[in-house]
């Protein structure tokens, strides 16, 4: 090993986010609402300082 490794939150995210690309394939609709949930998040999480 060189050093290099990946932190928890890294592999929480992206098993959420294949989770949600899986759920978004199988039926559009969710994976909309997915999406905006998932904006929505994002700019609460940054707007609110982590």
């Amino acid at each position: 090993m060189d050093g290099r490794h990946i932190d928890l939150a890294a592999i929480v995210a992206l098993v959420l986010g294949g989770l949600a690309a899986y759920l978004a394939y199988r039926d559009p609709q969710l994976g909309g609402a997915i999406g905006i949930g998932a904006v929505v998040v994002t700019l609460l999480w940054l707007l609110l300082g982590r």
